[in-house]
């Protein structure tokens, strides 16, 4: 069936705001779903992005809401990689990793480099689906 509607989970991990400084969703609960795809939204940035002022897009887990959290491996991401980076001529769009590790919790971070001084927005939004029970709420 092709109707993804009844079969992922949306969640808002992070509002999207104007950002100077790191950015580190809400604890993403992934009990009760099999696959997992954040979603960072990063706006037109307000500062000259560059190879030295730019944003690293990761994941980190952890087996509890408030244990210590930990970074993703390359090796627990779908495609391999466990970071991206946002420098100049690559904001204004969004960019996905997707989970494929063991952990109940994952947190999606958005760590500047650099000085930010008029920042950019950003936003992350998870993605939960091949949930156990179907139709998902």
């Amino acid at each position: 069936m092709r109707d993804l509607y009844d079969n992922i989970t949306v969640t808002q991990a992070t509002v999207p705001a104007v950002a100077t400084a790191t950015v580190t969703s809400s604890a993403i609960d992934l009990q009760g779903y099999n696959s997992a795809l954040v979603l960072f939204e990063i706006g037109t940035s307000g500062d000259t992005l560059s190879g030295s002022v730019n944003w690293t897009l990761s994941l980190t887990e952890c087996a509890t809401s408030g244990g210590t959290y930990t970074a993703v491996a390359a090796s627990d991401t779908s495609a391999g990689v466990n970071s991206i980076t946002v420098a100049l001529g690559q904001d204004a769009t969004s960019y996905k990793l997707g989970y494929i590790g063991s952990q109940r919790f994952v947190k999606g971070v958005a760590t500047k480099a650099g000085t930010m001084t008029n920042g950019t927005i950003i936003g992350i939004t998870a993605l939960k689906g091949a949930a156990a029970y179907r139709p998902v709420p």
